[in-house]
């Protein structure tokens, strides 16, 4: 007489359950967190439809504004380079924090991705440290100093035509 117990599940039948745990437990809290927002939205004033309407959208606009965030957040992390270029490129120099953040760019790319640093273009390496010691007055002006420089060849034809296909892109967007 065999005296083990029959296994009920497969290693892979156990990860499968895990994966659908997650998946259930994901569409619940995003069930949750939408329908909490569209009642405290109606709860804020059930007798003016138009407020009603008004909290609804601002809602869904402190949520697409978060999820962006954290889609640029993710970016980020995942091709810090691609990140950082797009945002060199397309970024709009005139907005008040553009200097900072993209201090804050070069930094998270020099401290937080040293080996990809490395493989940078010595001249981008150069550009980047400059601009993460930079002083707030000069921030700017070395930021766009970096677009300039990866619009016109100076890092290199790999980048030139990255930057290049990025403005394009951004281009045809608005278009």
């Amino acid at each position: 007489m065999n005296n083990t117990i029959p296994s009920s599940s497969t290693p892979v039948e156990g990860r499968k359950r895990t994966k659908a745990r997650t998946a259930v437990v994901s569409v619940l809290a995003a069930g949750l967190l939408l329908g909490g927002g569209v009642i405290a939205a109606n709860a804020a004033t059930a007798s003016s439809p138009s407020a009603t309407a008004a909290a609804t959208s601002q809602s869904e606009a402190t949520a697409a504004t978060a999820t962006a965030t954290a889609a640029a957040k993710t970016a980020l992390a995942r091709h810090p380079l691609a990140a950082a270029l797009r945002f060199f490129v397309n970024g709009d120099s005139s907005k008040p924090n553009y200097g900072q953040r993209a201090a804050k760019i070069a930094t998270f790319i020099l401290d937080k991705r040293p080996k990809l640093a490395a493989k940078l273009p010595a001249a981008l390496q150069a550009d980047l440290k400059a601009l993460k010691d930079a002083a707030d007055g000069d921030r700017v002006a070395k930021a766009t100093h970096i677009r300039d420089t990866a619009l016109n060849g100076g890092y290199g034809p790999k980048i030139q035509a990255q930057a290049k296909r990025m403005q394009e892109q951004k281009a045809d967007r608005k278009a």
